[in-house]
């Protein structure tokens, strides 16, 4: 493909061949706000360098915020790239607890929630790895994984990691060949069929329990009926008898 081509963008089928869909892509800040969204991707939280597409990333900076907000915590990760980044974090919510109060009516007290990642604070270096979301239409990250750095050559080695995979991955578009998408669309053809055909079983595997059901009732409508002829009940002890039956039998009991 040369570079007057336009690129061509996969069928999720084919993503399992991708180098980057299932790999922690280790990405400046920078990088991560210029991912491209693609029509038809948007609920997956997948988003494309060039056509590669990227859902998992790491990046490392210092954290220069962290906001509390009730069910999260968002920490701002700057790398001197030019541009920060909000890493999100869910975190447990308080726990609502009841107890009477001195006058014999119920109070009800907050307990503090556990704190997650306490040795975490502003001016610290920070890995973090996460998937990709939008939130504002503003890039984020959704934290899987947060640790500290603690040296510089941790951070070196990270910096060579970005460096390697940009020279080794995305400077270049993902090509298959068309002999590989066809494959990849047969089996993705395949495994929807399988899928459809499971369905179709299931929903005429209730039919016949359905019919079972529906016979015995009958049985037992049949048998109600035989019982009140050799019987000869009263027409009061009729009247009550038919009421309950009806109930009964439309319950299937």
């Amino acid at each position: 493909m040369t570079s007057a081509e336009p690129l061509v963008y996969y069928p999720a089928y084919c993503f399992h061949l991708s180098p980057t869909i299932n790999r922690w892509c280790p990405l400046r800040a920078t990088d991560i706000h210029g991912l491209e969204s693609r029509p038809g991707f948007e609920g997956d939280n997948v988003f494309f360098s060039l056509n590669h597409p990227i859902r998992w990333v790491r990046v490392v900076g210092v954290v220069v915020a962290i906001d509390e907000f009730y069910g999260r915590r968002v920490f701002t990760v700057d790398d001197s790239t030019g541009e920060c980044i909000e890493c999100c974090l869910d975190i447990p919510k308080p726990a609502n607890s009841r107890h009477e109060d001195g006058a014999g009516g119920a109070a009800v007290s907050t307990a503090p929630a556990p704190d997650v990642h306490p040795d975490i604070d502003v001016g610290m270096v920070v890995e973090v790895k996460g998937s990709t979301k939008l939130f504002r239409n503003q890039k984020q990250v959704k934290i899987q994984k947060l640790e500290r750095i603690k040296s510089t050559n941790q951070e070196v080695q990270f910096w060579n990691k970005i460096r390697d995979f940009r020279r080794d991955v995305l400077s270049r578009p993902w090509i298959l060949e068309k002999k590989e998408v066809r494959r990849c669309k047969k089996q993705h053809t395949a495994d929807v069929e399988a899928e459809e055909k499971k369905a179709r079983k299931k929903q005429i595997g209730h039919g016949p329990k359905d019919t079972v059901q529906s016979g015995r009732t009958r049985t037992k409508r049949a048998e109600t009926t035989s019982d009140v002829v050799k019987g000869e009940p009263s027409a009061k002890s009729r009247a009550g008898r038919s009421h309950t039956e009806g109930q009964y039998d439309a319950l299937g009991l």
